[in-house]
C-alpha cells in the first residue's frame, strides 16, 4: 500500500474527524456553563445555550462525517470528503470572524490554522482519489 492511500486516504479522514468532533462537541455540550465562563467575559443562560447549540451542532456534522466513512465509497466518497472539507473551511473561518467581533475567548488564530490545514487536507485526499473504482463485489 502506498504513502496515497495510508495518509491521504478520505474514508480515515472523515473517520478521524466524525470521531473527534463527536467527543469534542459531546464534551462542549456537557461543559457549556465552563464553556461559556470561559468564552465571554460575563456569560449569561443565553451563552450556555449557544455553547450546547454548537456542541449539538459539531455532534451531528460528526455524526454526518462517519456515516459517510462507513456507506460511501469510490468517487462519491472523494466527493463528499471535498465537499466537507470546502464546506468546514468556510463553516469556520466564518465563525472564527464572528467570533472576532464579539472577543470570543476561544477564538485562536494559530489552533484555527492548524485545523484548518487538517481539514484541507481532507479534501486534498479526496481530489487524489477520484479516480477510484467502487470496491470491487464480493463473490459468490
Amino acid at each position: 500500500m502506498d504513502w496515497k492511500n495510508k495518509v491521504l486516504n478520505p474514508k480515515g479522514w472523515l473517520m478521524a474527524f466524525g470521531i473527534i468532533f463527536i467527543l469534542l462537541g459531546t464534551g462542549n455540550y456537557l461543559t457549556a456553563e465552563t464553556a461559556a465562563e470561559t468564552a465571554y467575559p460575563d456569560p449569561t443562560d443565553r451563552d450556555v445555550f449557544y455553547e450546547q447549540t454548537f456542541g449539538l451542532f459539531s455532534m451531528a456534522l460528526a455524526v454526518m462525517a462517519l456515516t459517510t466513512a462507513l456507506v460511501v465509497t469510490g468517487r462519491p466518497l472523494s466527493i463528499l470528503a471535498m465537499t466537507s472539507s470546502g464546506v468546514m473551511i468556510v463553516m469556520m473561518s466564518l465563525h472564527y470572524m464572528a467570533g472576532e467581533a464579539v472577543d470570543y475567548g476561544y477564538n485562536d488564530p494559530v489552533i484555527l490554522g492548524v485545523v484548518l490545514t487538517l481539514i484541507a487536507t481532507m479534501g486534498v485526499s479526496g481530489f487524489l482519489h477520484l479516480d477510484d473504482d467502487e470496491a470491487p463485489a464480493p463473490e459468490a
